[in-house]
């Protein structure tokens, strides 16, 4: 698909991702959709590919709730559970910011990506030059940093114990940017590494300037 290309030295180019990466930011950033969503309040979303059935139902809960939240939700969704996430948050209001491991060029919008991004609330960018036609695992892991610099806060609805997840929270803390995990004993090493547990319920105090009407939450747990 067509890019529009923000280099580093333009003015627009996120300050954020200079602030965390440094000289491993990303030379420039191509994107297709509203950029604006990132000018909301981001919150960059994680999960373990591994990931436990009591683990999937917690984090279904949480992003049932959050996605008619007047946020930008950033993610590679590329596992299994962040595809999920996605499906969710394809059926809310909320922005959602599809962060790739490779081109943009090479890239095409389909399954649940294609209806939010007709409605002119999705984002497509990548951090990659048109020469990286594959995804690797390098590509997915940069992908990710970039997607986690760009964001207000993290949220990692589970990090199997060490795994790369674990390893990636470890660096985001050192950014001392607010990592967030769900409240349950799997989570427990993430936590004592400095991550605030959250449940459900915590949503409306974190983001209660962000929030929908009350008929619209209601109607979006409900669904």
């Amino acid at each position: 698909m067509d890019a529009t290309v923000l280099s580093k030295d333009d003015c627009a180019y996120p300050e954020r991702l200079t602030a965390c990466l440094g000289q491993d930011a990303p030379e420039a950033l191509r994107f297709a959709g509203d950029c604006s969503l990132l000018a909301r309040r981001t919150l960059a979303l994680f999960c373990s590919v591994q990931c436990t059935g009591a683990m999937i139902m917690h984090t279904y809960e949480f992003v049932k709730r959050l996605r008619m939240f007047d946020l930008a939700i950033i993610s590679g969704f590329h596992s299994p559970m962040e595809k999920e996430c996605l499906r969710s948050l394809a059926g809310g209001s909320a922005g959602i910011v599809a962060c790739l491991a490779k081109a943009l060029e090479s890239y095409t919008i389909a399954g649940d990506l294609e209806k939010p991004f007709d409605q002119g609330r999705a984002l497509v960018l990548s951090p990659f030059a048109p020469s990286v036609r594959r995804i690797e695992d390098k590509t997915a892991r940069y992908r990710n940093l970039v997607a986690a610099a760009l964001a207000d806060e993290v949220f990692v609805s589970y990090a199997a114990p060490g795994s790369h997840t674990e390893s990636f929270c470890t660096q985001i803390l050192a950014w001392e940017k607010p990592v967030l995990t769900l409240d349950t004993p799997e989570n427990a090493g993430i936590v004592g590494l400095g991550a605030q547990a959250v449940q459900p319920r915590d949503i409306h105090s974190l983001w209660h300037e962000h929030q929908p009407g009350a008929m619209e939450l209601e109607a979006a747990v409900d669904r």
